[in-house]
């Protein structure tokens, strides 16, 4: 386990939580590693005991794409109000992705917008685009009232080697939603070549210590870490955030009312309701995909087993019995399986099993501590954090071939969630004594850390796409 001086276990490790749960609150002893299999417990043959480390993968072969600023009218304040965060928010978006490379606006033609003749497109294509991006801003505004106008935005890509706009969208808004705008335009660019949009318009929860004192308090924030916004106001512990798969809500693990309990909150806040249980301790709660049901690590006779609960807090279902500690559930995409960490068989292992509770199967073999999985949208990857000595890192292990890659290394990682559309994994890192979340592909590489204020751990993503 990790040192006191990395911060309160309970707080940073879902696995680590249920262990000091049982141990301190409930005055229970660590079973002894291996012992406690059930019969209903199978184990697949073990793959080899190794696991790849990959920072960068080559992928296909990425699209040119040109964006210069917005045209807009000659205003200054104009300028720095709605143009300047709506070309910083687009190139950060489809820069980000794996589908784009962005050309040089250095290398950018003068004089060549609109592009209508074979001239202007060669222009364009010197340098290096293949794609042409070409927008244009202007502020409707009110007599009455001014700067309360609408923002209305065009833009058109154009295909510099025809000369044909094959895409052209408009958007009005407030100022003040100038950056939802770009969001939504890279969305409707990366579906133009992926078939589905980004995760642009989706949002980060996590849990921050930035109101100092003891407390933890859930936040979110848009994909790209702007809009920071506090939802819960407890003034207590409140840990281990989960979206609803249509993004309306979020669950968390609380202990603002006394013992640790399961609390649902808007994604947009509000106020919070707690789930009615008769379970104690109560841990790590993961919507099912259709978000009738909870799955969460509880206990009746004092030991961590895995639940189930409807989210009124009817129909209380028992999924797992052994005198191993089993907890931090995951559904699958699906709704079919739910992934959990157990020390069934000696360290902390990743296992699957129905969502009925049967057919319970290992799923990790390489290294000693495997725990937090995150099912990939598709349900074929799994995310998790993992130890063969040394920090945590964030591993992804591929379902159909068994194959583990780990995509980080350095410092402490954790806590990984996939973004809806797959393209991307956040999760928590933590250099010296600073915890922060960082945003990187599925193979690790593009990292970038996204929060700075107080320490900021266990994100997880919304679901929905747009």
């Amino acid at each position: 386990m990790k040192s006191p001086a990395n911060g309160p276990l309970l707080a940073r490790l879902p696995f680590a939580a249920a262990v000091l749960c049982s141990l301190a609150v409930l005055g229970l002893r660590l079973p002894v590693p291996g012992q406690g299999r059930q019969p209903q417990d199978q184990v697949a043959p073990p793959p080899p005991k190794d696991v790849s480390l990959v920072i960068s993968q080559e992928g296909a072969r990425r699209i040119p794409l040109a964006i210069p600023p917005a045209i807009a009218p000659l205003n200054p304040e104009l300028q720095g109000r709605l143009v300047d965060p709506f070309h910083r928010t687009l190139t950060s978006d489809l820069g980000s992705m794996a589908t784009f490379i962005l050309a040089d606006p250095s290398l950018f033609p003068k004089g060549a917008r609109p592009t209508v003749t074979r001239e202007q497109g060669d222009a364009w294509i010197a340098s290096g685009a293949q794609f042409l991006l070409d927008t244009q801003i202007q502020l409707s505004e009110t007599q009455a009232q001014p700067g309360t106008g609408q923002v209305i935005a065009v833009a058109q890509l154009v295909d510099l080697r025809t000369l044909k706009v094959i895409l052209s969208k408009s958007y009005t808004g407030t100022p003040a939603a100038v950056r939802k705008i770009a969001h939504t335009l890279a969305n409707d660019l990366a579906r133009q070549f992926t078939g589905q949009p980004g995760p642009f318009l989706s949002k980060i929860a996590f849990v921050s210590d930035r109101d100092g004192g003891q407390t933890k308090e859930i936040y979110a924030m848009d994909w790209d870490g702007e809009g920071q916004r506090r939802l819960t106001g407890h003034r207590s512990l409140s840990l281990a955030p989960d979206f609803s798969y249509d993004g309306s809500k979020i669950a968390y693990q609380s202990f603002n009312r006394g013992p640790s309990g399961i609390f649902v909150i808007a994604s947009d806040g509000g106020a919070a309701k707690q789930v009615p249980l008769t379970t104690s301790l109560n841990a790590s709660p993961s919507f099912s995909p259709d978000g009738k049901q909870i799955a969460f690590c509880g206990s009746v006779k004092g030991n961590p087993e895995i639940f189930t609960v409807n989210a009124d807090g009817s129909y209380l279902k028992r999924l797992t019995d052994s005198p191993a500690i089993d907890s931090t559930p995951r559904w699958s995409p699906n709704g079919r399986e739910i992934a959990f960490t157990s020390n069934r068989q000696g360290g902390p292992q990743i296992y699957l099993m129905d969502a009925e509770g049967a057919n319970v199967r290992r799923i990790t073999f390489a290294g000693t501590w495997n725990d937090e999985a995150s099912f990939s949208p598709k349900g074929s990857q799994l995310a998790f954090s993992c130890r063969n000595e040394g920090d945590f890192q964030i591993c992804v292990l591929d379902l159909l071939s068994g194959r583990t890659f780990q995509i980080t290394n350095g410092g402490a990682n954790e806590n990984p969630t996939w973004s809806p559309d797959g393209s991307k994994i956040a999760w928590e890192v933590r250099r010296g004594d600073s915890s922060q979340i960082a945003v990187a592909n599925p193979d690790g590489s593009g990292m970038r850390v996204i929060t700075a204020l107080g320490n900021n751990t266990s994100p997880t993503w919304s679901r929905n796409l747009d």
